[in-house]
């Protein structure tokens, strides 16, 4: 039988050990609630990471954009000039790296732009060479200044005809298992790229745009790039080919000097301007003794070799500021400024004996055993005062030299304001008649 201590004892031990149930269990929750917390913390923080973290890409992207818009908004303005000028009419091909220069500067905002041209090797077997002809941000330009094909990492893009960012160097795949070393140190090759004429096949290198240290770095830097790249060759081809075709417009095809249209173009100006300025300019026209028995005696082809050669020999013989001129079939015309009569008989002179000392093929069938020339000299202003005054002169001067034997120079004589008749009688004098180099006239 329980006593009533025993109860009271055993009461007292059940609420003491439920007593202690209550508190584990409490101790128990307490610490599964900081654990929760603590887990909902570190949730908490790491939202938090990646919201910075999308914050900063938003904030790059953000800022990559504006970049980009100014970018675009610089390109938009200064595309359409440039593209203006490269497509000039009279597009100097000079000028074309020049201009590609400022839309890569445009584009990319570079510390440094460099323009290389492809030149042709000069002996047989060699490797074709790049000349730096345009560059901006490179002081020591003269190690750099010629690259050959193949040489260091511009050679490379010249040979293989690849774009190549920065980061292509150490991709195996893009270098084609190559390693390619840079050569010039000095040199910043953030993009390099190839200038290709598609035109010839598989085509033909024209140059190397370098572009070093861009301020702006695009998404599409690469197709911008190529932009420039294909614009260029693009401008160095129709530039070439109107220069050719300007060249061919110009000149005479079988004799390379200027021909009849492009001299009467050209020369009146310079005659009014000499006028004005009171400079004397002398026209002196001369054509070949006997061609016509030249060519029908050996044939056309070799008529068209001597009269290559005859015009190679003028042109050595007369100064670089004088016009020379195959004015027709085989006459040619020469225009020398800042010339006096004296001055002009012994230019002609000089080419005279020039043709009758040479020895052309087949000389020795001509009449008199040498082939030679005559020919009339005209001077401004009291010659004539235009072209078409000087040139009509001096062909009646040449008229006047076939007339008295060939082989021989006349001077047309005009009439200058304030010669008296004792003035036109002097032996010497400008007075209208004719005058024989070396017979009447002191020089």
């Amino acid at each position: 039988m329980w006593t009533e201590n025993d109860l009271q004892m055993r009461t007292m031990m059940i609420a003491a050990v439920v007593a202690i149930t209550v508190l584990v269990v409490l101790q128990v929750m307490s610490w599964l609630s900081r654990g929760a917390m603590s887990r909902s913390l570190q949730d908490a923080e790491k939202r938090l990471e990646i919201s910075e973290a999308r914050a900063k890409e938003q904030i790059r992207i953000a800022a990559r954009l504006r970049s980009e818009h100014g970018t675009v908004a610089s390109l938009a303005l200064s595309l359409p000039s440039v593209v203006r000028e490269l497509n000039r009419a009279d597009l100097d091909p000079r000028r074309v790296p020049g201009l590609i220069m400022q839309l890569a500067e445009a584009i990319f905002r570079p510390g440094q732009v460099l323009f290389y041209k492809t030149f042709e090797p000069t002996t047989p077997g060699g490797r074709p060479e790049l000349r730096l002809i345009k560059h901006q941000g490179l002081d020591d330009v003269e190690r750099v200044s010629r690259i050959r094909f193949g040489e260091g990492k511009i050679g490379w893009v010249a040979e293989t005809k690849m774009d190549m960012v920065k980061d292509d160097w150490v991709n195996h795949v893009r270098t084609q298992g190559a390693r390619v070393e840079s050569t010039h140190p000095d040199l910043q090759l953030d993009i390099v790229g190839p200038l290709i004429n598609q035109g010839f096949g598989s085509g033909h290198v024209l140059g190397v745009l370098c572009i070093g240290s861009p301020g702006v770095r695009l998404r599409d830097e690469k197709l911008m790039f190529q932009l420039l790249t294909s614009l260029g060759s693009l401008a160095m081809v129709n530039a070439a080919y109107r220069s050719k075709f300007i060249e061919q417009a110009n000149h005479d095809g079988l004799t390379g000097l200027l021909n009849k249209r492009s001299f009467m173009d050209e020369l009146p100006p310079l005659i009014y301007q000499a006028d004005r300025e009171a400079r004397p300019m002398a026209m002196f026209l001369f054509d070949i003794d006997h061609f016509k028995t030249y060519n029908d005696t050996n044939g056309h082809p070799a008529g068209d070799d001597l009269l290559r050669e005859l015009s190679r020999l003028v042109k050595e013989s007369v100064r670089p500021g004088d016009w020379c001129c195959r004015y027709g079939g085989e006459e040619f015309i020469v225009a020398m400024p800042d010339t006096d009569g004296s001055a002009a008989m012994l230019a002609a002179e000089r080419i005279r004996e020039a043709i009758e000392e040479t020895e052309f093929e087949h000389q020795e069938k001509q009449p008199g055993g040498n082939l030679t020339i005559s020919g009339g000299v005209a001077v401004l202003p009291s010659d004539g005062l235009s072209l078409e005054e000087l040139t009509s002169h001096a062909d009646q001067a040449l008229y006047k030299a076939k007339r008295d034997g060939r082989n021989r120079v006349l001077r047309y004589r005009g009439v200058n304001i304030g010669d008296t008749e004792e003035d036109l009688d002097r032996p010497g004098s400008d007075a209208p008649g004719w005058v024989l180099r070396g017979e009447t006239e002191e020089t």
